[in-house]
């Protein structure tokens, strides 16, 4: 293998794979990107088993070939290499030659054929869908997803597919959050399906916020795959059963509070500030047209701030999560906020007071301090 390529667009290139990375090192080889040339391109290959990334750029090819060298090293080396700077990279004696100007490093390499490929996906559901609709379904919800919880199927998204709909939900046991918009798929029934944490970040970093071209997602029972331009991006699902979500929504709340976000989100910073490892929470104290945040932690330092809010209903003390709190007003782009309350044990019922082309919904489990 010889070819001469851009350094940015290696760097480029290198950058959309780098995550699909194995981090433990259970197989040596998966610290590895796999680099295989085309007629006019290099293909790099990252994966640690459960999720393969893919990405392509243009390079002038001098000798085809195809190898494996270490993604950090690689990643390292092109990176401290000046922007405006080609790179030439040679296969050599089971070393990877790579030159740029007056420098020159020699990486090992391990056999292409030892790599290993996750196969194509098998097109069970084919769904379709703007990709800002997909990076903004993803956005409102991945926070809520667990990490490394005992109960696998909480370490992902609930991504359900309907005839008329999309929706993503997630949830650690302690919060939720369920983002839909309405869209036409060529499903007989709805499709449900986890993807992981990895896979979902990895979809964040990829996916442009600001394009609304249509993309297209294959999945089928036993994994999900995304192309794009010049990235395609293959996971595994979790095998599992979600919750069902429905039941935790609160339907009935009868204590009505529509709040400025902005108010409650410079409040809530504020009181924030004397959490601690062993205190996170902060209590609501409604009162006609009067929300107050009372946060004390174990050390006995206060804080206690008021904020005029729309509100007519009875007294409530109730405690929630002050990060928890702050990660949906983030996502909420609303000016206003409302929420819904019953008692002290009750969910909450957070979402904005107006529709948008992404509905959301989150629901808060209070706390006891």
């Amino acid at each position: 293998m010889q070819l001469t390529v851009n350094r940015q667009d290696l760097l480029d290139a290198i950058n959309r794979v780098i995550g699909g990375v194995e981090k433990r090192q259970t197989m040596p080889i998966l610290g590895n990107l796999l680099l295989e040339t085309g007629e006019h391109d290099l293909k790099i290959t990252a994966t640690d088993l459960e999720i393969q990334l893919e990405s392509s750029t243009l390079v002038d090819v001098q000798q085809p070939g195809r190898t494996t060298v270490n993604a950090r090293k690689l990643h390292d080396i092109v990176r401290a290499i000046g922007s405006e700077a080609h790179i030439e990279l040679q296969q050599e004696d089971g070393f990877l030659i790579l030159r740029s100007g007056q420098s020159v490093f020699r990486l090992g390499c391990l056999p292409a054929d030892e790599f290993p490929r996750m196969e194509a996906t098998a097109e069970d559901h084919r769904v379709v869908l703007p990709q800002n609709h997909l990076r903004l379904l993803l956005e409102k919800t991945q926070f809520s997803m667990a990490q490394q919880d005992v109960r696998y199927f909480l370490n992902g998204l609930l991504f359900e597919v309907a005839p008329d709909h999309i929706r993503c939900v997630a949830t650690d046991g302690h919060r939720l959050a369920l983002a839909e918009t309405d869209t036409e798929q060529s499903v007989a029934d709805t499709l449900r399906i986890i993807v992981p944490r990895k896979m979902v970040m990895e979809l964040m970093r990829a996916l442009d916020r600001d394009d609304e071209t249509s993309i297209e997602l294959l999945v089928s029972n036993q994994q999900i795959e995304l192309k794009l331009a010049r990235q395609r991006m293959v996971s595994k699902l979790i095998d599992g059963r979600f919750p069902d979500y429905d039941r935790v929504i609160p339907k009935n709340n009868s204590k009505v509070v529509i709040a400025d976000r902005e108010s409650l989100r410079h409040v809530l910073q504020r009181a924030a500030v004397l959490n601690t490892d062993r205190f996170a929470g902060a209590h609501y104290l409604l009162e006609t047209d009067q929300l107050a945040i009372e946060a004390i932690n174990s050390d006995q330092e206060s804080s206690r701030e008021e904020i005029p809010v729309d509100y007519q209903g009875d007294s409530l003390k109730i405690a929630f999560n002050i990060g928890y709190m702050l990660a949906i007003l983030a996502n909420i782009d609303d000016p206003q906020v409302r929420m819904e309350f019953e008692t002290p044990e009750s969910s909450a019922l957070v979402q904005p007071t107006t529709a948008d082309l992404i509905r959301t919904r989150y629901v808060l489990m209070p706390m006891k301090i």
